[in-house]
């Protein structure tokens, strides 16, 4: 089945967001190797990595945002709209709140409040698509994975473990399969014997 615009631009955000990562990685892979990880929003302060950093975060973020308004008009695809509008736009603010992050407390405060954010928004929304809109066992499956990388995220910020890049890289690149799978199936067209 061809997927339709909406799921479209949200898969193009997706692995844009993934490439462009995987690309930070191979450019400075030690965040993965270090006792005390750094997350993956070190890639947003470093030359080498902040065009690819800027990219992936970027593009996702306007594709997220294209998607949602892509969706057809009309009550059904309300909600749904919104929560895009507003995945795109943490994606943008995380983003932007990277490039300062480590000049003082203040914008490192900033930046580790909207990572936390959107952190919490994507677990969130993880839930809701699994058990209400589109529920089924892939997404079921997706959304329980997605909820191990999140706890692990939350240990590491916690001090209880360290592996903050594994851990975001994991729960983010989950999220996104999550994402593209339930927009893909709540905007499919129906064929004529579904809809009897």
């Amino acid at each position: 089945m061809a997927m339709n615009r909406t799921a479209r631009l949200i898969m193009l955000g997706q692995l844009s967001l993934f490439l462009c990562l995987s690309i930070c990685f191979l450019l400075i892979p030690h965040f993965l190797f270090e006792s005390d990880e750094g997350g993956v929003s070190n890639y947003g302060t470093y030359a080498r990595t902040i065009v690819p950093y800027t990219l992936g975060f970027g593009v996702c973020g306007v594709l997220t945002i294209r998607a949602a308004l892509s969706l057809p008009k009309g009550s059904s695809y309300r909600t749904l709209r919104r929560a895009l509008i507003l995945l795109g736009a943490l994606y943008l603010l995380e983003l932007f709140s990277t490039y300062p992050y480590k000049v003082n407390d203040i914008f490192n405060n900033i930046h580790v409040f909207i990572s936390a954010v959107s952190a919490l928004y994507c677990m969130a929304i993880g839930i809701w698509f699994a058990l209400s809109v589109a529920r089924n066992p892939v997404n079921i499956t997706l959304m329980l994975v997605q909820s191990l990388g999140f706890v692990v995220a939350a240990l590491t910020y916690l001090s209880y473990l360290h592996v903050l890049f594994i851990a975001e890289m994991f729960t983010g690149a989950i999220f996104g399969v999550l994402l593209v799978h339930t927009v893909g199936e709540v905007t499919a067209p129906k064929t004529v014997l579904e809809m009897a």
